[in-house]
């Protein structure tokens, strides 16, 4: 779930069996309180939170590798700390990663072993139950 608790994300934890939420956040000194909101809204809809990724971490150097925090310092750890979160990835701005979303096509962008974190504790969760068969 993108960070915040408006109409989509109420409407997604009523509506759907919901076993699970990444927060995805990004450096900005402002996401913080938003990250709270979200962790705020899934306690109260008893939605598990299963961790945090933080997207547009840094950019990296195509020449040099340096990687360049264009947003400023990340405070993923402060954050996760704050509202006792599992941080399971930093995500890059890659304009290669940029172009297949746009395409449709993002896991053929994702390197091997990105996330790896996030992957697992998706993949940990106990579906809910379903009436269907």
């Amino acid at each position: 779930m993108p960070p915040g608790t408006g109409d989509v994300a109420l409407t997604v934890f009523q509506s759907l069996p919901v076993d699970g939420i990444v927060i995805v956040t990004s450096p900005q000194d402002l996401v913080s309180m938003i990250v709270a909101k979200a962790v705020n809204m899934a306690e109260k809809m008893n939605v598990p939170i299963l961790g945090i990724v933080e997207n547009m971490s840094y950019i990296e150097c195509p020449d040099c590798g340096k990687k360049i925090e264009v947003f400023g310092k990340s405070k993923l750890p402060e954050v996760a700390e704050r509202y006792n979160l599992d941080i399971l990835g930093q995500l890059p701005i890659n304009p290669a990663l940029a172009e297949a979303c746009d395409k449709g096509e993002v896991e053929t962008a994702l390197p091997d072993g990105m996330l790896p974190k996030a992957a697992s504790a998706v993949e940990a969760i106990t579906p809910h139950e379903t009436d269907e068969a």
